[in-house]
């Protein structure tokens, strides 16, 4: 999605740059957008969203804060059994990183 909203942007500046009529092609564009940001179905959706988001908020934090919880109680012991967890299953345990961030069999 990022790549999607990236590639837009860009191919939005190279067209408000690369043509004669850019400028005008980027005010029609602005200008629709504006028109639609200020209608009125398009204001409705966005209150009941906002309100949506404002009443869920306290519900989603408390879920969060839990699960934090939870990962750092049980991260901190399955972390040092994450190798001996691996090769009871068959895995192949991943080497640890070196400083400079790459794992022992990156190469280059």
């Amino acid at each position: 999605m990022m790549r999607a909203l990236t590639f837009a942007a860009g191919v939005a500046v190279g067209f408000v740059v690369g043509t004669r009529t850019g400028r005008q092609g980027y005010e029609k564009m602005r200008d629709q957008s504006l028109e639609l940001w200020h209608n009125p179905a398009v204001q409705e959706k966005v209150s009941s969203a906002t309100h949506v988001v404002k009443e869920k908020a306290p519900e989603v934090q408390h879920k969060v804060e839990e699960l934090a919880k939870k990962a750092t109680h049980h991260g901190s012991a399955a972390h040092s059994d994450a190798g001996t967890a691996a090769a009871q299953n068959g895995a192949v345990p991943v080497p640890p990183a070196s400083p400079d961030g790459r794992h022992t069999l990156d190469q280059g």
